[in-house]
């Protein structure tokens, strides 16, 4: 089976042999084209593919595929109870939230670190209750690069200077320390209003989380490919495959 997660800024494609991920690729999203899926998709095992997408416009690309292509939201559904406006909630969030509370029952709140950050609540009883949408790390950083005055690329650098004394240093020291006190004051205003009491059941996800995760001062679960794997539980659920991903140690 191939799970392909369309976000806005990548195509990431996960090919699962076994109930595991043995082989992931990943395409930039702006300016695709059929015949790049195509060659991606051949690198993996045939297989049908599950399609979860937040860029419609992408998703007739594979369309007319010689392969047996089903797209959550149109073709599958999440077997999740949803309190958002369903015509705005992307699939990607609800994939995900099915996913985090497949493998951590407990699991009331989900952050994804991606091309923006969301917060997803769920409910005691798993019910997706809605969330929070932020700006993400890496497009906060663009910005920066977009500015006349500041240099063309910047990357994130740690420094233990308290006081930077550098635009590098300067830029780096408000990410690096800015997004984890907000993400921890977040996390600490919810846990109160919702009551939550279990702990840990907060799950995290997307690759940017790297940079910044030791400076989160909450207990956590860390799924690289939530999404992915959620794409794997509907495959299994619907009987495209067999065996579910294996949950990941702690």
């Amino acid at each position: 089976m191939i799970a392909v997660d369309i976000g806005n800024t990548y195509l990431h494609f996960f090919g699962f042999k076994n109930g595991e991920i043995f082989k992931s690729l990943r395409i930039p999203t702006l300016g695709v084209t059929k015949n790049k899926i195509k060659e991606t998709l051949a690198k993996f095992l045939s297989g049908p593919v599950i399609v979860c997408s937040v860029v419609p416009g992408i998703n007739h690309l594979f369309r007319g595929l010689k392969l047996k292509v089903y797209f959550v939201g149109s073709q599958i559904r999440v077997p999740i109870i949803c309190q958002y406006k369903k015509t705005e909630v992307g699939s990607d969030r609800l994939v995900a939230a099915f996913a985090a509370r497949t493998l951590f029952s407990q699991t009331r709140i989900v952050i994804d670190f991606g091309t923006a950050i969301t917060f997803d609540f769920l409910s005691k009883n798993g019910h997706y209750q809605g969330g929070i949408i932020l700006p993400g790390i890496g497009s906060t950083l663009s910005v920066f690069s977009s500015c006349a005055l500041l240099p063309n690329h910047i990357k994130l650098k740690k420094t233990n200077r308290m006081i930077p004394r550098n635009t590098q240093e300067s830029i780096s020291k408000g990410l690096t320390e800015g997004f984890p006190a907000m993400i921890n004051t977040l996390v600490k205003k919810y846990i109160k209003l919702l009551k939550i009491s279990a702990e840990p059941t907060v799950v995290l996800t997307g690759g940017e989380a790297f940079g910044i995760k030791s400076a989160l001062n909450f207990r956590y679960y860390y799924e690289p490919y939530l999404v992915a794997k959620g794409l794997y539980f509907l495959a299994a659920k619907y009987g495209f495959t067999e065996q579910p991903p294996t949950t990941p140690k702690n």
